[in-house]
């Protein structure tokens, strides 16, 4: 069988580069340049612990490859306090929890390489391998194609599993210190144009909406953005985070970005209660800041740089 190369001639001399001091060794960790840029919108950390973090894989095995890693720099379990120990355990059976709710997968390959003669690929510190499965997942195609199939971009995948490390951090806060919501903030590609919603007070707002319980966060902002606009949302990107008191109660709303379709339902809510707005009026439009928030985001990641940032 002919097999398929991939040509990087660049990284030749990350591969045999000469330098081997810790300062080197130091710029090639990935996992403390992700950490230091954490809280970067675009960053693929997906939940910050006390002394591990989760991350996404950028070169995923297979949809959802998340890795658990000690903020600390280690590259064995020993060298790990028992309470870092414990956290990891603790993210690695979070990461599962979160991967089988977003990706309905399964199950998962775990996995720990120690040293880089056990293919580890930063042996300098340690981290867990978390690859969600799937039955048939792997099928013909590595094997007579030499192709890895990954059904939706990272950024997505990312944005689900973000939101919903953040609304399982609210659930074990407990049912009544917040309301745990989630919303899309959704664009037209063929009209452009972004679907909002008019509030019962008349507000301008980002449709939003109670997260059900079994119900992962992404799965309850595309709902929420259906029933109460009749579009058809699929996220594509993160949005952010919001919280805001009304009526005496804490409410917790995770966003996403989204791409859209409309459908006949849509004409009764356009009539009603939903607008399409325009990608330079967006921001100007939305009634809350936190919201306007979310809007520059979409604009960015849509790429919509004919947009006015108001």
């Amino acid at each position: 069988m002919t097999m398929e190369r991939l040509w990087t001639p660049w990284r030749m001399g990350y591969v045999t580069g000469a330098e081997s001091t810790t300062e080197t060794a130091l710029r090639r960790d990935v996992f403390l340049s992700a950490l230091e840029s954490a809280a970067d919108p675009d960053s693929l950390v997906v939940y910050l612990g006390t002394d591990a973090f989760v991350i996404m894989n950028l070169f995923p095995y297979n949809t959802g490859h998340m890795m658990v890693v000690p903020k600390r720099r280690v590259a064995a379990l020993d060298e790990l306090s028992s309470i870092e120990r414990a956290e990891l355990m603790e993210l690695v059976n979070a990461a599962t929890e979160v991967g089988s709710r977003v990706l309905a997968c399964d199950g998962f390959n775990i996995g720990l390489n120690i040293g880089a003669v056990a293919g580890a690929g930063i042996a300098e510190h340690l981290h867990f391998h978390i690859v969600p499965r799937w039955l048939g997942d792997a099928n013909f195609m590595p094997i007579a194609a030499n192709t890895m199939v990954l059904p939706e971009l990272l950024p997505a995948t990312t944005a689900r599993i973000k939101g919903e490390f953040a609304a399982r951090a609210v659930a074990q806060a407990g049912a009544d210190a917040l309301h745990s919501t989630a919303g899309a903030l959704t664009y037209l590609v063929d009209e452009q144009r972004f679907v909002l919603r008019r509030a019962a007070d008349g507000t301008i707002v980002i449709p939003k909406g109670h997260i059900e319980a079994g119900e992962s966060a992404a799965a309850a902002a595309t709902r929420e953005v259906w029933e109460e606009t009749g579009f058809r949302a699929t996220v594509t990107n993160w949005g952010g985070i919001e919280q805001f008191e009304h009526h005496d109660e804490n409410f917790h709303v995770v966003y996403f970005v989204a791409t859209g379709q409309r459908t006949p339902e849509a004409e009764d809510h356009l009539k009603n209660d939903t607008i399409l707005v325009a990608s330079d009026e967006v921001v100007g439009r939305l009634s809350f800041e936190s919201s306007r928030a979310v809007a520059r985001r979409a604009l960015e990641v849509l790429e919509l740089t004919e947009a006015t940032q108001q």
